[in-house]
């Protein structure tokens, strides 16, 4: 209203102009053509009058302005007021809601520990009342002990006393006999006593025989019930790792809870994000809504220009689609954070995936880590093969020999000897422990053989020196007969000269002595040869002895060893009988024990059965309430979204509405301004001191008091300064007297206040409309956030049922595989006491009774069973479905 008083004030108005020229028609009549033009609106006398009016008007308006001013900023930083302080109530109870829910789950999940706990200390509270009465029996079992202890050391100490008393009476026998004869009735009396005694000794012996039957028995009562304790200890133990698996589950339990804690914190983020761009979006909003509101005031101030208020009506519209592309790009935006929630689910999920291959790597590892343990035992065997190849071709070196051959002669009979003994022995004994103990004498004859193959190589380096010193001393006597031969040879050339020079004289006495030496010579010589020839046959026989020699001492080492071996056999097999007496105590034990756990772990099945069951209808229930549940929560989706449709399709049409009725309202004002306009001109016109009468007599009087006027012209311009200034004065008096009796200005006020009123209310309602309409829409939100929330605890729930059943069906699934491996283990040793007993009736035949085919047999079997696991292990991995069969036929292999 002010800024439509301020244009109007400001500059005139068409209709204005209309007036003004309709006025100086008026004033110019036909008749006073010819008179001078009296002072025009326009002259520059009139300009000072016009000032004065144009800054008074103008300090009315401009007070106006400043005073409407204020009240709009006082109204709108009320509005911010509210507006902040409903976004933190609301803000306050969204963190309410969510403290209220993670205090609720934090309560679930302490009352599950506790639950779990409380059990665990049930079970705790069992393990040790059966731990405190075992250590009461074992105490008393103790005492018993200790008694029977004291009991037996007494009895020792009377059998001393009676072994004293009866070295005393032989003596004093001996003595009475060396005597005489006469005591003998004496000896005879005293025999009798003697037997009499000895029946008495051999009654306490007896009775200390029985004493240690009964200690034998307690000490075997004493081991059962250590290995009760043992068990009991062991019992103890998986209490311990049941513990310890608890706490492992409860740290898991505490970083799973961590990793949630980390994904509300970054959903918080996520939502502080989401807040913090829509705040940016509301601070956006009010921007534009305050430029939308200048906007309006200036389509207030410019209502005159129509083309204009279109031009901003389109500018308008336009900032409306901006807005609603903002707003789609927020929606966007929250699309995108919702895809990031999910692809960081699924990252989870990858992340779970990518742990489990590795899992399956590790076991794909160790697989080849024990078929690289297998290709170690088969290059083992190929080295014994390899080992037993070389000392195989050692023997055919060594064969070559004559004296080896005897030797090989010799070790063949010993061996042939040696394995009628041990087949002998091998019928008395079990087929594992013949395995066992053919292995170990294997191993034991290899190192023997080995030790005697050693002592053979260092007689013979030993003989191999003494050779060599022997042809060192032939070589010795080869160059002292060669320098014998060479004297010889110059001796001969000498006498040759000496005969040459005395062909023709006679014999000399010299040369009789020259001829007797050399025929002594050849001799010596002769005698040289045969006593050499002598001599290599005394050192071929010396040879010949000294390798008969070391043949029988070979011979000797080789017999006491295998008496030693033997004597080992023997203890051995003595101590295998009784290991295996014991062993039998055990089996039977073992069976007894087996058998017990076995009903046991039956009764478990049966307990775990029904809990599986439980379990699977809880399951289906559960998936049937969470199936409802999501589609009931779908539902309310659907529901929510089309009332969000509709609710958005409302606020749009009152949208409209409301600017519809905003241009109404203006177009409205400005036809009422018009018309009371109009009005006031008609009655100013109509009345008896109207425009029309007062300019006709005032132009009459200025027809006749022409001459006057020009007289008083410069009088009037004294007076109209004057005037200005007079009414300045009265306008001041005026509002003083509107202060002081403020009737007709408020009149005024009220009207322009009826009229603010007005427009107030129904800005009001229109308000409290978006209001209404924003609520719904934050609870609908709400309600669609809770549907969400439920919809996702219900999706974790299934989730965290879908990885429970698999974990439980693969215990179930491991329970039944060691029940299986316990049954083939049961089966198997009830077949090994079987055939021990046939073996030991006689019922049973050895199939083999070499120990080459038993090693090439047992070979072949461990062949057999390592190419069967390989298979087996490479069906596992090519056909994983059929993991648990498979696992049995593993068990089996292995348990074989």
């Amino acid at each position: 209203m002010t800024t439509l008083i301020a244009n109007s004030t400001s500059g005139p108005s068409p209709d204005t102009a209309n007036n003004m020229e309709t006025t100086r028609k008026f004033w110019i009549d036909t008749k006073s053509l010819n008179l001078p033009d009296v002072l025009d609106p326009d002259d520059p006398l009139m300009q000072k009058f016009q000032n004065a009016l144009r800054e008074h008007l103008l300090r009315i308006d401009n007070k106006l302005n400043s005073e409407i001013l204020d009240l709009e900023i006082n109204i709108k930083a009320l509005e911010k007021e509210r507006e902040t302080e409903g976004l933190q109530l609301y803000y306050a109870q969204q963190e309410i809601a969510q403290q209220q829910k993670t205090i609720e789950k934090y309560q679930s999940m302490i009352a599950n520990v506790i639950s779990q706990r409380e059990e665990k200390d049930t079970h705790v509270k069992n393990a040790k009342e059966v731990h405190k009465d075992t250590h009461i029996k074992l105490l008393e079992e103790k005492r018993k002990e200790e008694n029977l202890m004291h009991e037996l050391e007494q009895i020792t100490d009377l059998q001393a006393q009676f072994s004293k008393l009866q070295t005393e009476l032989e003596n004093a026998l001996i003595i009475s006999k060396q005597v005489s004869k006469k005591d003998k009735i004496i000896q005879r009396d005293l025999i009798a006593q003697k037997q009499q005694k000895d029946c008495i000794i051999y009654k306490l012996m007896e009775e200390v025989w029985r004493i240690k039957n009964e200690i034998a028995n307690l000490d075997t009562q004493l081991q059962l019930k250590n290995k009760e304790k043992i068990q009991i200890n062991q019992m103890i133990a998986d209490v311990n790792t049941d513990l310890e698996t608890l706490h492992k589950q409860h740290t898991n339990l505490c970083t799973a809870w961590n990793s949630v804690v980390l994904n509300i914190t970054n959903r918080n983020k996520v939502y502080e994000q989401l807040n913090t761009e829509r705040e940016k979006i509301c601070e956006s909003f009010n921007t534009l809504q305050t430029e939308i509101d200048k906007l309006k005031k200036e389509t207030y101030k410019e209502t005159e220009n129509n083309e204009n208020l279109t031009s901003l009506y389109t500018r308008i519209e336009d900032n409306i689609l901006n807005n609603t592309k903002l707003m789609e790009i927020g929606n966007d935006k929250l699309n995108n954070l919702e895809s990031e929630l999910v692809k960081i689910a699924k990252f989870s999920e990858q992340e779970q995936h990518e742990f489990d291959s590795a899992q399956n790597e590790w076991q794909y590892l160790l697989h080849e880590e024990e078929e690289i343990d297998r290709q170690f035992t088969k290059y083992l065997n190929k080295q014994n093969e390899l080992e037993k190849k070389i000392y195989s071709k050692l023997e055919e070196k060594v064969a070559h020999n004559k004296a080896a051959q005897y030797l090989n002669k010799l070790l063949l009979d010993s061996k042939e000897s040696i394995q009628e003994q041990e087949l002998l022995l091998a019928e008395t004994e079990n087929s594992h422990s013949t395995k066992l103990l053919e292995l170990e004498q294997l191993n034991s004859n290899i190192s023997y053989e080995k030790m005697d193959f050693e002592e053979l190589l260092q007689n013979n380096s030993k003989k191999g020196k003494e050779i060599d010193e022997i042809q060192k001393e032939i070589k010795k006597h080869d160059s002292a007969i060669d320098r014998k031969q060479l004297k010889i040879i110059n001796l001969n050339k000498t006498i040759e000269e000496i005969l040459s020079h005395k062909e023709n004289g006679e014999m000399n006495p010299l040369d009789m002595k020259i001829i007797t030496l050399e025929k002594n010579i050849e001799e010596i010589q002769q005698n040289n040869q045969k006593a050499q020839q002598l001599w290599i046959r005394q050192e071929g026989y010396m040879i010949t002895l000294s390798q008969q020699k070391d043949l029988q001492l070979q011979e000797l080492n080789l017999l006491n060893k295998e008496i030693m071996i033997m004597e080992q056999k023997n203890l051995k097999l003595e101590h295998a009988l009784k290991m295996l007496d014991k062993e039998d105590s055990n089996v039977e034990r073992t069976l007894n024990f087996l058998q017990q756990r076995i009903v046991q772990i039956n009764s478990q099945l049966v307990i775990q059965k029904g809990l599986k069951e439980e379990l699977e209808d809880k399951n289906s229930i559960r998936k049937i309430e969470g199936i409802q549940t999501l589609e009931d929560a779908e539902l309310n989706l659907i529901k929510m979204q089309s009332d969000l449709k509709q609710l958005y399709e409302e606020k749009a049409l009152l949208k409209d509405n409301l600017d519809a009725v905003q241009q109404e309202s203006l177009s409205w004002e400005k036809k009422v301004k018009l018309m009371q306009e109009a009005m006031k001109k008609l009655r100013d016109d109509h009345s008896n001191g109207g425009d029309i009468t007062v300019m006709k007599s005032e132009i009459h009087k200025m027809e006749m008091r022409l001459s006057h006027l020009r007289r008083v012209q410069e009088k009037l311009i004294h007076d109209m300064e004057f005037c200005v200034a007079r009414r300045d004065i009265i306008l001041d008096k005026v509002m003083s007297k509107f202060k002081k009796d403020p009737k007709g200005q408020h009149n005024q006020k009220v009207i322009f206040r009826k009229r603010l009123a007005d427009q107030k209310l129904k800005i009001k309602q229109i308000v409290k409309d978006t209001k209404k309409i924003e609520n719904r829409i934050l609870e609908l939100e709400n309600q669609i956030k809770d549907a969400v929330d439920k919809c996702n605890e219900s999706q974790t729930a299934l989730k965290m049922m879908q990885n429970d059943i698999p974990n439980l069906d693969q215990g179930i699934t491991q329970i039944e595989a060691v029940k299986y491996h316990n049954l083939q283990t049961l089966v198997f040793k009830q077949r090994k006491a079987k055939m021990l007993q046939d073996i030991k009736s006689g019922r049973y035949k050895m199939l083999f009774k070499n120990e080459a085919t038993l090693n090439e047999e047992f070979q072949n079997e461990q062949i057999l069973r390592d190419y069967l696991k390989h298979v087996m292990e490479r069906t596992n991995q090519d056909f994983p479905l059929l993991k648990n069969d498979i696992q049995k036929i593993l068990l089996t292999l292995e348990i074989s």
